[in-house]
């Protein structure tokens, strides 16, 4: 997998992010996230990375997270022991482990080998307007609104799928409803731009990732009961004792508001 993951050599920056091609006031939020997610990542970088300031080569990153579970399709044994998975959590593993590619890719592309505050703005950027690129498609009147008429594109109809009397499924609505904040009847503006937290998630987990071998006090490759409390001390439904092979596979399951409490914990471990 390092082989597939690396098998893009490093090149000259690219130059645009897809920013550009956004009306003016959701490129500037977007521009300013990325910049403050890019900012979060500087401390975790500087702790796994060269202790004399150096920049961080995109390949020790690499090498970093994939004995953690990066990258792979897969769960935390103890749990699928118990309970196998069903078709949505495979698909879920799946589609995690395919954005963990995305973003090393992102990264091969904003960056020339070596990882710095700039290349991270620029790859989280990329993955910010990647949705509302696709979304603003939809707008087929060109009229700088997506209606739910045009929304429901997006999400075609299956067989014998459940309609209300306007001919939208349930999951079109919802979908709709998720964007369209003001309850207008269009996504517009800044509704267009609603992934920043789920990115944000995404970069907090594998911040979370790089430092967890930290908490493995005895060092044998498993964070314990008793290793995972002392990071995490208000955890309900604690799993199994976690190899650090399986750590991005629970570190998923943790509530979004804990991710960075639990990195800035981490970051102060030796």
């Amino acid at each position: 997998m390092f082989a597939l993951l690396m098998a893009f050599p490093a090149r000259a920056e690219e130059t645009t992010t897809g920013v550009e091609e956004l009306p003016g006031e959701l490129g500037q939020k977007i521009r300013l996230d990325a910049g403050t997610m890019a900012t979060e990542w500087n401390r975790t970088l500087r702790a796994v990375g060269d202790p004399g300031g150096g920049e961080v080569p995109l390949s020790k990153l690499i090498r970093k997270l994939m004995p953690l579970g990066f990258a792979k399709v897969g769960g935390l044994a103890a749990v699928d022991a118990k309970k196998t998975p069903d078709r949505w959590v495979i698909r879920r593993r799946e589609n995690d482990a395919k954005y963990d590619r995305k973003f090393i890719k992102s990264l091969q592309r904003y960056s020339t080998g070596h990882l710095t505050p700039r290349s991270f703005a620029r790859t989280i950027e990329s993955l910010l307007a990647d949705w509302p690129n696709k979304l603003l498609l939809l707008d087929a009147n060109a009229d700088g609104k997506i209606a739910l008429a045009e929304y429901a594109l997006s999400r075609p109809l299956v067989q014998d799928q459940e309609i209300d009397p306007e001919g939208y499924s349930e999951t079109q609505r919802r979908g709709f409803a998720y964007y369209d904040a003001d309850n207008n009847g269009f996504i517009e503006g800044t509704e267009i731009f609603q992934s920043t937290s789920y990115v944000q998630r995404k970069m907090r987990q594998y911040m979370t990732t790089l430092l967890i071998p930290r908490a493995d006090l005895n060092q044998d490759s498993t964070l314990s009961r008793d290793e995972i409390l002392k990071i995490l001390p208000e955890a309900e439904d604690l799993p199994h004792p976690v190899s650090l092979s399986e750590a991005i596979f629970w570190i998923r399951l943790i509530d979004s508001d804990d991710l960075a409490p639990l990195r800035d914990t981490l970051l102060e471990m030796k």
